[in-house]
């Protein structure tokens, strides 16, 4: 064999062992791009499941938080009828002291008035159970002097003039 023969094979050796690894790399690069379009498509597949996830979240959240606020509505409807019932009930406590101690000056009347619905006030405004509860006492304690004060005013034996319990509850509670 000639160096012409010789080169002439390794020519053609290389040329197919060139087209070979061609074939090779076109084959991998196909393979990778199918690898490549499968996890896009796995991830576009868990994107959308992810979401999916999300806004079903989201809408029991919306419809969570919609009933919360629908019940805290009527609460707060609910509160606001008993607080107006409380006040109509301070107001008749005006009227019965004001029946009850006609020749009281008219000052003392809506000063006791005054101080009920500053005690009524001071009870819907607190935040903490506990002094919500020590308001209502103090409240109820107020109302029940004030009531015995005109029931001991009707009476017969006794004519009061003013209701002077009401007033030294209120002189010593420091309103």
């Amino acid at each position: 064999m000639s160096i012409g023969d010789r080169l002439t094979g390794l020519v053609r050796r290389l040329r197919q062992e060139n087209r070979w690894h061609r074939r090779q790399r076109e084959a991998d690069l196909l393979v990778l791009k199918r690898r490549q379009a499968e996890v896009e498509l796995e991830l576009e597949a868990e994107r959308r499941r992810r979401l999916m996830a999300l806004e079903f979240e989201l809408e029991r959240l919306k419809r969570q938080q919609q009933l919360e606020l629908t019940q805290l509505e009527r609460k707060l409807e609910q509160d606001l009828k008993d607080y107006e019932r409380y006040l109509a009930a301070v107001d008749r406590l005006q009227e019965q002291l004001r029946q009850s101690f006609s020749h009281a000056p008219e000052v003392i009347v809506l000063t006791i008035h005054h101080h009920a619905k500053q005690l009524l006030d001071k009870m819907w405004e607190a935040e903490d159970l506990n002094l919500r509860i020590e308001r209502e006492r103090e409240l109820v304690k107020f109302l029940t002097t004030v009531y015995e004060d005109t029931i001991q005013a009707q009476s017969e034996e006794s004519r009061l003039l003013l209701p002077r319990r009401a007033l030294r509850l209120m002189l010593d509670s420091g309103a």
